[in-house]
């Protein structure tokens, strides 16, 4: 008999698939902090090309929700959060930017480390990953209750 998984939301925009999203993005963040911490000789290549191919998905998954079903929502419920809200979709684009080239970075290192800049893909790594935990907190202590108080669409 297959048990079904909880850990799947049972409804793409519901408050719960965004609070799953929002872990994956904080899990996507430790491992690169990890990552970061074992350059440049306790590198798992394999590994770390894996985090690479997801590191864009994940943070973009994230963020389409956020602008699709979030956003407009807490929009309509209070049009003050105007300024908020246009400073978070201004971070998406810094990050999304920032997530492809960290994501090039890590590919290279992994495919060829003896000729790659280990320290300056460590500054990178971590220019990605701190502001982006900064964020995904935010997210999780301040716009998911408000996506909730706001009334997202399937509560």
């Amino acid at each position: 008999m297959r048990m079904p998984n909880h850990n799947i939301p049972e409804r793409i925009g519901s408050a719960q698939h965004y609070e799953v999203l929002i872990s994956k993005q904080e899990q996507i963040c430790h491992r690169l902090e990890l990552l970061a911490d074992q350059l440049p000789d306790r590198i798992d290549t394999l590994a770390a090309t894996m985090l690479a191919d997801a590191l864009y998905p994940t943070l973009r998954t994230c963020q389409d929700l956020e602008e699709a079903y979030v956003f407009p929502i807490i929009l309509k419920w209070d049009r003050t959060l105007g300024p908020t809200v246009a400073r978070l979709r201004a971070e998406h684009v810094e990050d999304e930017e920032h997530a492809s080239v960290v994501a090039e970075a890590v590919t290279h290192f992994a495919r060829s480390p003896r000729h790659a800049d280990a320290e300056r893909l460590g500054y990178l790594i971590r220019g990605l990953f701190q502001p982006l935990m900064r964020h995904s907190a935010f997210d999780r202590d301040i716009i998911l209750p408000l996506y909730c108080r706001a009334g997202e669409p399937y509560s």
